[in-house]
């Protein structure tokens, strides 16, 4: 894949989170439009994500499609995650062993 089919889909991948959420919207049973998105500025700010969805799946040097795609799709968590360096990411942590298992 060329560099530009790979941002493509990165590009893509990211976009499509915001299909699927307008999709949510449309389907309920009462239509209530957020407010996000009678505002310029969440269209400028989910543009620029794309683009950066897609350099990162450029930076990547990601040869598939549906790789570029995911990375796309994860480029929010990814981003949050450099914002907040490794070691403040939540989620399971590892904690020490206590004591001296499996010894007699």
């Amino acid at each position: 894949m060329t560099p530009l089919e790979i941002f493509l889909c990165g590009f893509g991948g990211s976009v499509a989170l915001d299909v699927v959420s307008a999709a949510g919207v449309y389907n309920a049973k009462r239509i209530v439009v957020p407010e996000r998105y009678k505002r310029i500025g969440f269209y400028i700010v989910r543009t620029l994500l794309a683009v950066v969805a897609g350099g990162l799946a450029v930076a990547y040097e990601i040869d598939k499609a549906i790789l570029a795609v995911n990375v796309g799709a994860a480029t929010p968590l990814i981003i949050q995650a450099f914002s907040q360096g490794i070691g403040q990411i939540s989620g399971p942590t590892a904690s020490p062993v206590q004591g001296n298992v499996g010894s007699s």
